[in-house]
Parts: C-alpha cells; structure tokens; sequence
C-alpha cells in the first residue's frame, strides 16, 4: 500500500511540473481526461466481473481497484494516442504544414 501511495505521489509530482503547453486547445486535455476516467470504469467493472469467479470474493476486492488503476493507464494512453496528430507536424517543401498519421520516411534524392 505504500508504494501506490508513492507512486502516486510521484504521479501527480510529474504531472503538476510547470511546462509549456503544445496542445492546440484546452479540448484536448478534455479528451485525455474523459478516455481516463472511462478507461478506470472499465477496468472496475471488469475487476468487479471477476469476484464471482472467486471462492471467497470478500478476500478479493483489491481486483476492482486493480481493474481501475489499469484501466486508468490504458484510457491515458489511449487520450494521448488520439491526441498525437496534434503534436506530429511537419513542414512540406512548399512551406504547408501537414499533420504526420504514423510513421514517414522522407528522403531527397539530391
């Protein structure tokens, strides 16, 4: 139990550091936290749906908070996943910017 707590606390210590924004609007944070906090009752209830599979479900509760941490790191990766064609960009020779999808190789052939 006292390493979630430090875990945590490092967590939100990381998460709180001034830094410069890159997103385009504060919708995208939006959408991060709203891909979270699905992900975190997905997870819950899919630790919940275990307990009846338990001999002495009482004695297994730490699933559902198990369900909800893992739940909530996959909806965090997943917001930023769907926020990174925000932060890919590149600038075509014509001076366009265009937003990258994946991964580009470019090379000249000079």
């Amino acid at each position: 139990m006292k390493k979630v707590f430090i875990v945590a606390a490092l967590c939100i210590v990381l998460g709180a550091m001034p830094q410069q924004s890159l997103a385009a609007s504060s919708t995208s944070l939006e959408v991060v936290f709203w891909d979270s906090l699905m992900g975190a009752a997905i997870g819950s209830l899919v630790g919940a749906a275990t307990l009846p599979f338990m001999e002495h479900p009482s004695d297994h509760y730490n699933r559902v908070l198990q369900g909800a941490s893992i739940g909530l790191i996959c909806g965090i990766g997943f917001g930023v996943f769907e926020l990174s064609p925000m932060f890919t960009s590149t600038t075509t020779p014509s001076g366009q910017k265009e937003r990258l999808y994946g991964l580009t190789f470019r090379m000249p052939l000079k």
